[in-house]
């Protein structure tokens, strides 16, 4: 079975092509090759006339006065084919001619013609016949030619016709291509709509100068892509909802297991607290990053909301959250910072720095080796046009390669890997570097040791 349109509705048309050319061919050969044994019998029947004219009667014996000139044109009228004439009287006497020719007896009336195939010494001819008055009977005079010159041309006309009948089926196939890859045109325009769309992308498709076949394609295209539009939408104020709703108790949850461990109790359950600790950390942490994933979701969908932005500045706010949080866990944050200025959503920018100085204060260092950070943010040449670029690099245990394009699905964690993060910060921040126009890559520390996050953005 074909799977494309293009190529069924082309071979159908072959296929009565294939089936109209032969029959078209045979019978234009075969009304070619009947004007052409015409015109040469007309010619044969004209000579066979003119020269019964000259068949008279004198003293009761038919006589017959040919010019020499007139049979020498008579002879070469039929080019390299060899013509013969006789005239025969009533009682079938030779008269004047070629005598062979007499063979067979032929009876006519007068005023009789005939056309017929003979043969001569075992060749064949074509002989005109005609039956002219002589007295009381019948004189007959005929003419015949060779079939040289007409078998010639008769391969000819077959070999014209066959040309023209192939070039016409050719230029007929080319123009019903054509005609087809026009008219699949507007299918063509909704596949290139579908297959550009990224999965956020849920607008109608562009209608342009859709065929009245093709409309109920794509109104049911763009009513299921609005069925999808609303539940994902609906998905995503869930989501925001209930991480709305979730983040009261857990603060209060994480504030009272941190009043908890600070005041005093049995040793007993110290263990326990603190693992309590951990977990409403976490989960705080956690109702933070879906509500920060459904806003990032629903902004990215929002038509303009894009400003100047400098990332020096963005990373310049992000020092006043994060340092302090860097200093209680002993960790060195650094910061170098250049202006790149670009076009985006400021608190998205904010977020997508966050997550990275927190995945970053999660796994680098350790009890010997204090987490060292370094952020950078510089306006770089590229190809064609200057880019923004974040980056932030620390001293971790890194990303093996086979593992760089894993980290970044949703709810990922690296197998035995430390620290308490939940497997959304690097979604987020795709997710985030997407809506404007980025790349992030993951590439190793530049002292070898560690992992560098880059964020290439278009600049302004």
């Amino acid at each position: 079975m074909l799977k494309s349109l293009k190529a069924t509705l082309m071979l159908w048309v072959v296929l009565v092509i294939a089936l109209v050319v032969p029959l078209r061919f045979f019978f234009d050969v075969r009304g070619q090759l009947q004007r052409t044994s015409a015109a040469y019998d007309s010619s044969l029947s004209d000579w066979a006339l003119a020269l019964g004219n000259l068949v008279h009667m004198r003293d009761g014996e038919p006589q017959f006065d040919l010019s020499e000139q007139t049979e020498r044109s008579l002879r070469t009228t039929a080019g390299s084919d060899t013509v013969y004439y006789v005239v025969l009287g009533p009682n079938g006497q030779w008269v004047a001619g070629d005598a062979p020719l007499a063979m067979p007896l032929i009876g006519l009336q007068r005023g009789e013609r005939r056309l017929l195939d003979t043969q001569l010494g075992g060749q064949p001819l074509r002989m005109a016949v005609h039956a002219v008055e002589c007295g009381a009977g019948a004189c007959q005079v005929r003419v015949a030619e060779t079939m040289g010159e007409r078998e010639q041309t008769r391969l000819a006309s077959v070999w014209i016709t066959a040309l023209l009948a192939g070039g016409g089926a050719l230029l007929l196939a080319l123009a019903i291509w054509r005609v087809v890859s026009v008219a699949m045109r507007p299918l063509a325009s909704v596949n290139e709509q579908l297959a550009e769309r990224s999965l956020d992308d849920l607008r109608p498709l562009r209608r342009g100068r859709m065929p009245s076949e093709v409309q109920p394609l794509v109104d049911a295209i763009d009513q299921l892509l609005q069925r999808v539009a609303v539940d994902a939408s609906r998905q995503r104020h869930f989501i925001a909802d209930a991480a709305h709703q979730l983040r009261t108790p857990l603060t209060a949850l994480r504030t009272e297991s941190e009043l908890a461990l600070l005041e005093g109790h049995p040793p007993a359950v110290h263990a326990t607290l603190v693992r309590m600790h951990r977990s409403a950390q976490r989960v705080a942490r956690l109702a933070d990053q879906l509500l920060m994933l459904a806003r990032t979701e629903a902004s990215s969908r929002e038509p303009g909301g894009a400003e100047p932005v400098d990332l020096k500045a963005v990373a310049q706010d992000a020092a006043q959250n994060w340092v302090p949080r860097a200093l209680e866990r002993g960790a060195d944050l650094g910061f170098q910072l250049e202006s790149a200025w670009l076009r985006g959503r400021r608190h998205l920018l904010g977020e997508l720095l966050g997550n990275l100085v927190h995945n970053a204060l999660e796994y680098a260092g350790d009890a010997e080796h204090p987490a060292r950070i370094t952020v950078r943010t510089a306006l770089i040449d590229g190809p064609g046009a200057a880019r923004a670029v974040l980056e932030v690099e620390d001293n971790g245990p890194g990303i093996d390669g086979a593992e760089r394009e894993r980290v970044f699905e949703r709810f990922y964690r690296l197998p035995g890997s430390a620290g308490s993060g939940s497997g959304l910060g690097l979604a987020i921040v795709r997710d985030i570097a997407l809506a404007h126009g980025a790349s992030v890559t993951l590439l190793d520390a530049e002292d070898g040791g560690g992992l560098r996050v880059r964020v290439t953005f278009p600049a302004a």
